[in-house]
């Protein structure tokens, strides 16, 4: 416990986390220090434990066996060759000394790490990882998601390492600001003798203050709203609760055409998606939802019809009496297009005989109905960029990003009118900020 804090710690904190009484907390201290560990501090102050003491030999509860054993098998599948010999030499020299009993829950085979999505690499990561521990500049050749190759010269700041991806953060001499680097983009990698002008720990802390400064509770937008977004509506606090990862990406696209000012309140899956306190909100427990003022409203259609509704100086809806294609649209969109686009990514549609059984009947037809639907316009409904298009613009976009809709010309010709609109630029960097903060964050 001493080991694990680097700052004096109280006596009756160490008391709490060992399960024992304080009086028995002393008595530890006080043995271990006539075993000759040098323990500064006293009752009431607190303990410190100085470097060099060896305690000894070293002995795991059944509980910590299971947790090295299992982060070694993950070290030894996830990552490169070198780390994941040292993973399996690390736990041979563990399993040498430890008894019988632990040495077969070592063994145990009951914690297994299933395969994760393996992305080809064209460099080593040993050489990243040199780079970090050398603190040497890094000179990269980089493929972006477009296809577009770039020469960079990267301070390298930190290499995670996620489920289907590694990342390298750095300090990036092209765009002069940090930026992160999937390794599986990076198609050549050059250790330079040259090293960054300030040592890896102060660029660390620069780039963790750099994700997201703000905290995600109260993040507001600072844009100047124009004079027409004015009105009763924006004496009303708008909370968003969202997801960086979620369909809240819909409605953040929706918020920053109106221009209003609001919040962000990040939810978790499967914690504070499901805590009491947002169950109010949504008793459903997913995002996204919005509170303006005392109003709640949760699904994605509902929230950006009630937006475009409640901000009209925003016109992202057409006039009243012109409607029609706006709401027939915005809610095939839900009702049919969703639906049909999660059951066909799981690899099940509806047999003929059973269509009748679904709203939207089946994959085939819904994705000829919205082809037909854009043949040859450029908005879903209407003259003008509405709500709906940005309902079905990222349904859209996200199908032929991950492979559930084709790329027909009708959908790549809407698509490509919509996504470089400054409203979903903006929103889908603040997303990607707020996914890099939760990714990088400590646990």
């Amino acid at each position: 416990m001493l080991r694990r804090r680097r700052g004096p710690v109280s006596g009756a904190e160490l008391a709490r986390e060992a399960g024992v009484s304080l009086r028995t907390l002393y008595r530890d201290i006080a043995a271990l220090q006539a075993l000759g560990a040098e323990i500064e501090g006293e009752p009431g102050v607190g303990y410190v434990l100085r470097p060099g003491f060896l305690l000894p030999p070293l002995m795991f509860s059944r509980e910590e066996i299971e947790a090295l054993a299992l982060g070694a098998k993950w070290v030894a599948r996830r990552t490169d060759d070198s780390l994941s010999d040292a993973a399996r030499n690390a736990i041979a020299k563990i399993s040498a000394v430890l008894p019988g009993d632990l040495k077969a829950r070592l063994d145990d085979d009951a914690l297994i790490v299933g395969s994760g999505r393996e992305r080809p690499q064209h460099v080593e990561l040993a050489a990243l990882r040199r780079a970090l521990r050398e603190e040497r500049k890094l000179a990269l050749s980089y493929r972006d998601e477009k296809g577009l190759r770039t020469e960079r010269v990267v301070w390298p700041v930190a290499l995670g390492f996620f489920e289907s991806a590694r990342v390298l953060a750095g300090w990036c001499e092209l765009r002069e600001a940090f930026r992160h680097f999937r390794s599986d983009r990076i198609e050549s990698a050059r250790i330079l003798e040259e090293r960054p002008p300030r040592r890896r720990q102060t660029l660390l802390k620069e780039w963790r203050q750099n994700m997201l400064t703000e905290a995600d509770s109260v993040l507001a937008y600072g844009r100047r709203v124009s004079a027409q977004a004015k009105g009763s509506a924006m004496t009303k606090e708008l909370v968003f609760y969202t997801h960086p990862q979620s369909r809240g990406m819909v409605v953040h696209w929706v918020l920053e055409e109106i221009g209003a000012p609001y919040s962000i309140d990040v939810k978790e899956y499967g914690t504070t998606m499901k805590a009491p306190e947002y169950l109010a909100i949504n008793p459903m427990g997913k995002v996204p939802a919005i509170r303006h003022g005392d109003t709640v409203v949760t699904e994605t259609a509902a929230i950006c019809a009630y937006l475009a509704d409640a901000f009209p100086q925003a016109r992202l809806a057409p006039a009243p009496e012109a409607r029609g294609d706006y709401y027939r649209w915005l809610f095939f969109a839900a009702g049919c297009v969703e639906p049909a686009m999660s059951n066909h990514a799981a690899g099940w549609d509806p047999a003929p005989d059973m269509r009748a059984r679904f709203g939207y009947g089946s994959y085939d037809a819904v994705i000829e109905t919205l082809a037909k639907a854009l043949a040859g316009r450029r908005y879903i409904a209407g003259d003008a960029f509405t709500a709906a298009d940005a309902y079905v613009g990222s349904m859209i976009g996200f199908g032929m990003r991950v492979g559930v809709i084709d790329k027909r010309p009708e959908f790549e010709a809407y698509w490509s009118g919509l996504e470089n609109r400054p409203a979903r630029r903006r929103a889908a960097a603040q997303a990607e900020k707020l996914a890099s903060k939760q990714a990088w964050e400590p646990a």
